[in-house]
């Protein structure tokens, strides 16, 4: 009995262990040699343009890109390319959120240079149009009046604008664009 407890222990620990993901090393950063600063540029523009990315902003002398905000794809969406795990993928897929992406080209010395990505995923929040008490209730009835015949759309607050609520940074976004983009370093 006491060898088939062993024996069961052991195979389960030693699947639990081949379950594992085995995760690559995250990049923070990617150095650049021998390249100059128009094809590095050239370069981050062209793998925000692949994803679907469009660009907001350039500032060439602080070496920063900034994408347009994008609602991220849903599962459905197969032909996309602005959700890199498939976590991200579910979270886009059950909320609504929206990606913007910053691409940061930092010399370090001449034909030397840093590239760093980051990639800040937003939550929409959609204040609601109810009354949440009888005194809110009692303000819009003191602020407009009694109307003859009420009716729920003369105490409704006006339709407000959605509030994007930051959720974090997306780690799998940043490294698949880090990788493309030294992918594309090595090759030109």
């Amino acid at each position: 009995m006491m060898n088939r407890t062993i024996a069961i222990t052991i195979l389960l620990t030693a699947m639990l262990i081949g379950c594992t993901e085995q995760r690559r090393p995250r990049w923070q950063a990617i150095a650049v040699e021998q390249a100059s600063f128009d094809d590095i540029w050239t370069v981050c523009l062209a793998s925000l343009k692949d994803r679907g990315l469009s660009v907001d902003r350039q500032d060439r002398r602080f070496g920063l890109i900034v994408s347009e905000p994008v609602v991220g794809k849903q599962f459905f969406e197969f032909w996309r390319g602005d959700t890199a795990s498939s976590d991200d993928l579910l979270t886009s897929s059950l909320h609504t959120v929206r990606r913007i992406v910053s691409i940061h080209v930092v010399s370090q010395g001449p034909l030397q240079f840093e590239v760093r990505v980051e990639a800040q995923a937003q939550r929409v929040s959609i204040p609601s149009d109810q009354l949440d008490s009888t005194a809110e209730a009692f303000e819009m009835i003191r602020a407009h009046g009694v109307p003859a015949a009420p009716s729920r759309r003369d105490y409704a607050r006006p339709q407000a604008e959605p509030i994007w609520v930051d959720i974090g940074r997306e780690h799998a976004l940043e490294q698949y664009i880090l990788e493309d983009i030294a992918r594309r370093l090595r090759k030109s």
